[in-house]
């Protein structure tokens, strides 16, 4: 059979980088894993192709005998119009992935099959019932799979060059139960891992394939610290052989903090950066919320241990918890400088599908309305301990706060200056990056305003000045800013238009965007 499997287009957000993609020279920062995992379980005998709509345009008229689609509830609308636009055309539809898991209820009857959960299992069961003729029009695991077991996606059908990073995961799951959360609840709370050879194996298949940046999707990629250390001694080894060609990036949780031996292998495995939801310098929120995590010890201290090692964190930040007053806007702006943290992912507090945060505002008569899954422009409860118009104004202010050019510069500098060195020299030249800082430069210094040129030209002098060998970071660090800065600036009028609709009376769910 012919299978035609589509990723749909990701809406703005934060971490799109929409403004700076044609300076990187790519069209979108990372792939959707699924797909080419589908792919890699799809068995021999079928011709399998890949659609992206990041970096493509969609041919509806493709010849397929069946069409997978996926994506998260950010996805919803665009997911729907592709299904829509397939089966007009005649095509077999299916559906799988985190908004099918999470939601199947909302696309039943949209489409041909619902795969509910992961389809380790599930997939191969159906293309051999399709190919009987008894398929059915819902599949769902009898259990979570072994993915010791699972095949080596298939990156080779991806179009790698458009591209900044590729993705691989090692593991899938979380020990830890923060109250919305909806990872526990698609991928359970018993970390699940491939083993450490697998996962070289698709290293050494991103290095083939040209990659230089990897961001590994985990949930917690320290979920099983004993055998994420054998695998960072593996990547270690890797990297030192080959002169350190990838950068890796991933999602940990905090405690990672409190393990020496952990920092010291990610540090030889080369991470460059790692993805920790903090979510609250508020000890009570944070219990709240259940992420008892990072209860234990100083936030600040814990961030600038990790800094030590070299590896930057990059914070996800949550506003709207029950224990949130109107002063915790002030308290995240401080506790995020202090610590020396670049880049803040903030949001307001979402209530995900099926999560026991939703559980309990809707018993608690709090829910505003379902979840968007963006927490950037709404927040679907009513919070407990000021107005949705303090939780509005507050985060409005706060965001811009946080990406004004001078608290950025500050922040980021004093990050650069403190830092441990990373184990790769950081004055070493990968091919093609003369060409990318001319790029960058031209973006941020010739042809832009003459505050983001001084902003530029102030870092980068700055940084070359006093320690030249985080040049690059630096480097990095001045073209996202353009990114954040930009989307922020347009995130500010869709909440000016909230708090101006709050300030006239409207309803709550009046808010949602369309």
């Amino acid at each position: 059979m012919k299978i035609h499997l589509v990723t749909p287009k990701n809406p703005p957000s934060f971490w799109t980088y929409d403004q700076i993609l044609p300076a990187l020279g790519k069209r979108c920062i990372f792939p959707n894993l699924s797909m080419p995992t589908v792919a890699g379980l799809t068995p021999s005998g079928h011709e399998v192709t890949l659609c992206d709509e990041n970096v493509e345009e969609i041919d509806f008229d493709v010849d397929a005998d069946v069409v997978g689609v996926t994506g998260y509830i950010v996805h919803r609308e665009r997911m729907y119009q592709i299904i829509q636009e397939f089966r007009r055309r005649g095509r077999f539809v299916v559906v799988g992935g985190p908004f099918a898991s999470l939601c199947p209820e909302e696309l039943r009857g949209r489409c041909d099959v619902v795969f509910v959960d992961e389809a380790e299992e599930t997939w191969p069961q159906f293309l051999a019932d399709l190919e009987a003729g008894a398929w059915k029009s819902e599949y769902r695991p009898a259990e979570k799979p072994d993915l010791t077991a699972s095949p080596t996606p298939r990156f080779d059908l991806l179009k790698v060059d458009r591209y900044h990073a590729l993705t691989l995961q090692f593991a899938r799951g979380c020990p830890f139960n923060c109250e919305f959360c909806d990872i526990i609840v698609v991928y359970g709370r018993r970390p699940r891992s491939k083993t450490p050879a697998q996962l070289m194996q698709e290293i050494d298949e991103c290095h083939r394939l040209g990659a230089n940046q990897v961001f590994i999707v985990d949930d917690n990629f320290i979920g099983n610290k004993k055998l994420a250390k054998e695998l960072l001694r593996e990547m270690a080894a890797w990297g030192a052989a080959r002169g350190y060609p990838i950068d890796f990036n991933t999602e940990v949780s905090l405690n990672v903090a409190q393990d020496k031996e952990l920092l010291e292998l990610m540090r030889a495995a080369h991470f460059t950066t790692i993805f920790i939801g903090i979510e609250s310098p508020r000890k009570e929120s944070l219990k709240e919320t259940h992420k008892t995590q990072n209860v234990r010890g100083d936030l600040v201290e814990s961030v600038r241990t990790i800094h030590s090692y070299g590896i930057q964190v990059q914070a996800g930040m949550i506003v709207g918890f029950d224990h949130d007053d109107a002063t915790i806007f002030d308290e995240q702006l401080r506790f995020i400088q202090e610590a020396r943290i670049p880049v803040s992912m903030t949001g307001m507090l979402q209530a995900m599908p099926k999560t026991p945060l939703h559980d309990r505002m809707t018993k608690e008569g709090r829910l505003v309305a379902e979840s968007t899954g963006d927490q950037f422009v709404f927040s679907n409860i009513f919070p407990k301990s000021m107005s949705r118009l303090e939780l509005y104004r507050g985060y409005r202010t706060l965001i811009a706060q946080l990406y004004d050019f001078r608290n950025y510069r500050r922040r980021t500098l004093d990050f650069l200056l403190h830092k441990g060195d990373q184990v790769a020299n950081g004055l070493r030249v990968r091919s093609g990056e003369l060409r990318l800082l001319a790029r960058i430069l031209g973006e941020t210094v010739l042809r832009t305003n003459p505050r983001r040129a001084w902003f530029t030209l102030s870092l980068l002098g700055t940084t070359l000045l006093r320690r030249p060998s985080v040049f690059k970071d630096a480097v990095s660090f001045a073209i996202v800013h353009k990114a954040f800065h930009e989307y922020i600036e347009a995130l500010a009028c869709h909440l000016d238009f909230a708090i101006a609709e709050l300030e006239r009376g409207a309803e709550p769910d009046e808010l949602q965007p369309a």
